[in-house]
């Protein structure tokens, strides 16, 4: 049996918990984006656990649970003394022969009910734990990101954030992480990635700028949907008409990375994490899990994904942030109002 398929559904399920070392994690990804046969048994444990995945709420149990289940209890126990006092008074051996058969299903409707109470207990708990361990390992890659972006801004005066182009090839967020490896500061292809969102891309080799830029057109245009990860780039801003580079200039309502990108719906912004939840990477070093709301009530001062014309794209002005996805041009707005 070979190294790829020697892996057991027990270890697979960790791996859909997100309850396995980081390394294991790591090592069951990688191998997945090459074994279709580990990709299809991961495919089928997450249909299993897909009735936990679509809970985006948890369903908080009634007060009275324990209670009316035990009275259930009590009242089939009840039923059952009055069927078997009936069945002696009874001669015909077709109802004698029927005692086992109403008291099996009964037994099963107890262990029905009771399977129940205890699933909308757990399930709510299981979700929770999903969905944090999600949050802390987006957190992490943040982070690292966020380390690598420090130390490559120390390599010049104004502490300036990689550049993009405003036109060209380069004209691009995920540009980002080409420079980075420019100068050997991404240490792993992972940091790239927000775990909450399931991409088959994930590991793939970050190119050089030279190589990207020696890629066929076709090539170019698939890549910068990747190269970036699915992780939110700062944009840049436009100040007095020019074009200017984000610094690091420890700023606390200045976001410089951020989550997968929040899909659009009816006007909202539905953020990859529990109740619209994002993690955000700020100018001074901390990463805030915020909730990002409807674009016209959102609590946040400035909307880390959006700029002050309700637009994904280049900020308007030294302090407007905006965030983008790998694939985003700065000048060419994503959605407007």
């Amino acid at each position: 049996m070979s190294r790829k398929s020697s892996i057991s559904d027990e270890t697979l399920l960790g791996y859909l918990l997100l309850a396995l070392p980081e390394d294991e994690q790591w090592r069951i990804e990688t191998l997945a984006l090459t074994d279709s046969d580990l990709q299809a048994r991961i495919q089928d444990l997450r249909d299993l656990l897909s009735p936990i995945q679509v809970c985006s709420q948890p369903v908080a149990p009634p007060r009275n649970l324990t209670a009316s289940t035990m009275a259930m209890i009590e009242q089939s126990q009840g039923s059952n003394a009055e069927d078997e006092f009936s069945e002696l008074k009874m001669t015909q051996p077709l109802f004698e022969s029927s005692r086992p058969t109403r008291l099996a299903w009964i037994d099963s409707l107890v262990a029905l009910a009771a399977g129940m109470a205890i699933l909308t207990v757990l399930l709510p708990s299981i979700w929770y734990s999903r969905e944090s361990a999600r949050r802390t390992s987006c957190a992490a890659n943040l982070r690292e990101l966020g380390h690598a972006f420090d130390l490559y801004s120390q390599n010049n005066p104004s502490r300036q954030l990689p550049k993009i182009e405003i036109s060209g090839p380069l004209s691009f967020a995920g540009v980002y992480s080409m420079r980075l490896k420019e100068v050997g500061l991404l240490g792993a292809s992972k940091w790239l990635w927000c775990p909450a969102v399931e991409s088959l891309d994930v590991g793939q080799e970050v190119p050089s700028v030279q190589v990207f830029l020696s890629a066929s057109t076709a090539t170019q245009e698939r890549l910068r949907y990747t190269v970036g990860g699915n992780m939110s780039y700062n944009l840049g801003n436009i100040v007095d008409t020019d074009y200017t580079t984000p610094s690091f200039n420890g700023r606390t309502h200045f976001a410089v990375l951020g989550d997968s990108l929040p899909k659009v719906a009816d006007d909202e912004l539905d953020a990859v994490h529990g109740a619209n939840v994002a993690n955000v990477l700020f100018d001074d070093g901390r990463i805030q899990s915020v909730q990002v709301k409807c674009r016209n009530e959102s609590t946040l001062l400035d909307n880390p994904y959006l700029n002050r014309d309700m637009q994904q794209a280049v900020g308007k002005g030294l302090g407007d942030t905006c965030l983008g996805p790998s694939f985003q041009n700065p000048f060419k707005p994503v959605r407007g109002e």
